[in-house]
């Protein structure tokens, strides 16, 4: 090989190796920016599913249940009538009525009705609306698909009329709502895509704050439950002047109080509240539902030589 032919061949190579290099630069930058970016997106989705069933799921699940069980008091009172039952206290016509029902069907249709189902129609709960704003579950699990959306994050479930939704009471202080979701979530361009089956979400309504039925039915006067902070039956003056509530599993929880379910206690476990009202006589107990609906029970317990008289099988709800 001639000394000009080696030249050309040596410049050849170089110039090959320089575009390979370059050719291997690029492809390595734009591998490492393609990695990068699904990077970010699976942090971001996962940070999101987190925060989706921890947090934003349970608090549109809280904030439509809230809204139902305040939507469906304020109906109790302008109607003066438990659920389930008319203005004179005799049980609605046809199916009992089922309180968890009810709750369901005001977080879904903002309706007081008790069955599910096509034709399934009833009055309008006016508190499920407010200011062109709905409460219902759609609307609130709505505002996380907005949220999802904004994030670069397409998020898609199963109607929530499909879904398995519970209402029940396990603690004295709280209304438990859970409900079974199916999702997918996907980024933009869907190459990361994940589904979810039948997650069970949960979240707990605290009743503080809410209205006892009991008290603006049968004596037409507001109160509102509150937790007792006073020792008992020490400050049992302060307890009952404040009209404070104590657990008691011997009474109704707040589901019962708003069927007007004063008799039948299973339910309650050790969920049941009661107070005690401002009157002192040694012929009545003094317990709320008791004193509200003449029943008077015997024998009954002078709390602490106070004056207030209870059923006595209820002495260990003082701590007597």
């Amino acid at each position: 090989m001639n000394k000009r032919g080696f030249i050309f061949t040596f410049i050849s190579v170089i110039l090959v190796s320089v575009i390979m290099l370059a050719f291997l630069i690029q492809y390595s930058s734009r591998t490492r920016v393609n990695i990068e970016r699904i990077n970010t997106d699976v942090e971001t989705m996962n940070s999101f599913v987190k925060n989706l069933n921890n947090d934003y799921i349970p608090r549109a699940i809280e904030v439509s249940g809230n809204q139902a069980i305040l939507s469906l008091l304020d109906y109790m009172d302008e109607n003066d009538k438990y659920v389930g039952k008319t203005s004179e206290g005799e049980p609605e016509e046809g199916e009992p009525w089922n309180i968890e029902h009810v709750i369901i069907n005001a977080m879904l249709d903002g309706e007081y009705k008790n069955g599910f189902g096509e034709g399934e129609e009833g009055p309008e709960l006016a508190l499920m609306e407010i200011d062109d704003v709905s409460y219902n579950l759609s609307s609130t699990l709505n505002e996380i698909n907005l949220l999802a959306n904004f994030t670069g994050i397409n998020l898609n479930y199963e109607d929530v009329q499909k879904q398995k939704i519970e209402v029940f009471q396990d603690s004295p202080w709280h209304v438990n709502i859970s409900i079974e979701m199916s999702y997918t979530i996907k980024n933009k361009d869907s190459s990361i895509s994940w589904n979810y089956e039948n997650i069970k979400i949960k979240t707990a309504i605290p009743i503080s704050n809410f209205k006892d039925p009991l008290y603006f039915i049968n004596a037409d006067s507001e109160v509102i439950i509150n937790r007792t902070t006073y020792e008992l039956p020490s400050e049992i003056n302060e307890h009952v002047a404040d009209t404070n509530y104590a657990q008691c599993g011997k009474s109704p929880n707040f589901l019962n109080r708003t069927q007007g379910n004063f008799e039948d206690m299973e339910n309650s476990g050790l969920s049941g509240i009661e107070s005690l009202v401002d009157f002192q006589s040694p012929l009545y107990s003094v317990i709320d539902f008791q004193y509200l609906n003449t029943i008077n029970p015997s024998p009954r317990t002078n709390i602490g030589g106070s004056g207030y008289l209870i059923d006595s099988t209820h002495d260990e709800c003082y701590n007597i």
